[in-house]
């Protein structure tokens, strides 16, 4: 009998060891390009935002290009027109996807824009809804370019110029894009918003300094101040030392970009060498100071520079609006204690009308703030500052008496209608022939008046509400009387804008970082 014997099944073993060796070689493989894939998601590398490119899509007749977006918060892009006219106070606004055109978004200043002209212009954003809630590198922003100017026909115009889509690419000494030149260190400032509503554009922040907490640093004694304001992206913000008492230095900056409601702004005080002097009039570099602080008077004052409104001492008298009055300079003793200029305000011979010397309002709404320095030179007038002035029925506004006002009252508050109509709203304190500081506050619902001597120091303040008028002028000196007669001086006077509900942002001063 024949026996058979199985063959082995060499070839279908093979075919299977096979198989085991390309699943155990290839499995490995995907293994590893899974956990790459893992790794690279986790950083973020498939975010959309890492794919995203940047262009400007400008409109026609306008040029854009190379937006960029630094750490700082700042955008960066060049634009032009080629429209064939001039648009003159120009500003590029930014505004973010998914709102609308406001004066209140983010913008800077341009100035005159030819036609044929580029210009790269640096606008700081803002922070949080519906900004970025940090500018990280690889965040994404899109948004429109706005432009607002006049033209030739003086009339203001608002055009969508371009759409923006870019992403945070620039880093340079942490959240800084550009270090103005000489700065040596600097301080990150966070200002804050928390109010409803964002602040107008521009708008005047003050911000107290501690000569202290900065002593290895600072270096002032008001004809030598070594530090600056600016924005992340290297430019000089205009700033003001308003007083410097005890190492406690009070100053004002003027923001252009507007801080959103409940947002932030950054902004940085830098430092140069000790043996640097910043201080400087022109408002475009370093920083001014009140007229009075400097050993020759105004030699630092860039006060027009900050405020919508501003005069001192040396303002010529061309530069008021009168109505049954008169302003000139005189030589007498300021504030401080010094010997300077200051602006004498006289009433018109046999005048029973309200009498003023003043300026036109523009730039800013009907809210607004008034202060500085004034001295009563004589008792049984009303005199003060002046808001919402108007010529209508023989003269008309309100009145901010500070030093003296009805019945020689310390701080009042006065409505004057038509001929010698006065009507005391509010009032408060006993006259005093002292220098009064004085904050005067107009705000299309209230009214209100602080005032403190410059001996005494202690702030009266009263209030009142009556906004039947609207008139157009905001007043430096405001009086009557029956009889032509020299009523007060003024060392200095500024108007600013009038924050959120009346709030100031809050400021927070950051580490020291060196350049």
């Amino acid at each position: 009998m024949k026996t058979f014997r199985e063959k082995p099944l060499r070839k279908a073993s093979a075919k299977a060891q096979s198989a085991m060796e390309y699943l155990m070689t290839y499995g490995w493989a995907i293994l590893i390009v899974a956990v790459v894939l893992g790794a690279l998601y986790s950083l973020g590398v498939f975010n959309g935002a890492a794919f995203l490119g940047t262009s400007c899509i400008a409109a026609s007749g306008f040029y854009c290009t190379n937006p960029t977006l630094s750490t700082g918060g700042v955008l960066t892009v060049t634009i032009g027109q080629a429209t064939g006219t001039t648009f003159k106070n120009a500003y590029l606004y930014f505004v973010p996807s998914g709102t609308n055109f406001s004066t209140s978004d983010p913008s800077t200043s341009i100035g005159t824009l030819n036609s044929g002209q580029q210009v790269t212009a640096s606008i700081p954003l803002g922070v949080g809804s519906p900004y970025p809630a940090a500018y990280t590198l690889g965040t994404s922003l899109s948004g429109y370019l706005y432009l607002q100017f006049t033209d030739i026909y003086g009339t203001t115009e608002v055009n969508k110029i371009a759409t923006v889509l870019t992403k945070v690419t620039a880093s340079s000494s942490g959240a800084i894009a550009s270090i103005p030149s000489g700065i040596v260190a600097y301080v990150p400032i966070t200002l804050t918003n928390s109010q409803s509503s964002a602040t107008p554009s521009p708008f005047q922040q003050m911000i107290n300094i501690t000569e202290s907490t900065f002593g290895n640093y600072i270096a002032y004694n008001n004809n030598f101040a070594n530090f600056e304001y600016f924005y992340a992206n290297g430019t000089i913000i205009p700033a003001w030392i308003e007083s410097n008492s005890s190492g406690k230095l009070i100053t004002w900056v003027k923001l252009t970009p507007s801080i959103p409601a409940n947002s932030e702004l950054t902004i940085y005080l830098g430092f140069a060498s000790k043996t640097t002097n910043l201080l400087s009039s022109s408002g475009t570099s370093g920083i001014g100071e009140a007229p009075q602080l400097s050993s020759t008077y105004a030699q630092y004052d860039d006060g027009a520079s900050v405020f919508y409104i501003y005069a001192n001492g040396d303002t010529p008298s061309s530069s008021f609006t009168t109505d049954y009055a008169s302003i000139s300079q005189v030589s007498t003793t300021l504030p401080n204690g010094a010997t300077g200029p200051a602006l004498s305000i006289s009433s018109a011979s046999s005048s029973t009308y309200i009498s003023y010397a003043g300026f036109s309002k523009n730039g800013f709404t009907t809210s607004y703030i008034m202060q500085g320095w004034i001295k009563a030179t004589q008792t049984g007038y009303i005199v003060g500052v002046g808001g919402e002035l108007s010529s209508t029925n023989g003269g008309q506004g309100y009145l901010f008496g500070a030093g003296t006002g009805a019945g020689d009252t310390y701080v009042s508050i006065t409505k004057v209608s038509g001929t010698a109509t006065f009507t005391t709203l509010a009032s408060t304190g006993t006259n005093t022939a002292n220098w009064e500081y004085f904050m005067a506050v107009y705000n299309s619902g209230s009214m209100s008046m602080s005032g403190s001597s410059s001996i005494g120091g202690t702030w009266t303040t009263v209030s009142a509400t009556d906004t039947s008028y609207t008139g157009n002028i905001v007043g430096l000196a405001v009086s009557d009387s029956s009889a032509a007669s020299n009523l007060a001086y003024f060392a200095y006077f500024f108007v600013r804008a009038y924050p959120p509900n009346g709030v100031m942002p809050s400021v927070s001063f950051s580490g020291l970082s060196t350049a």
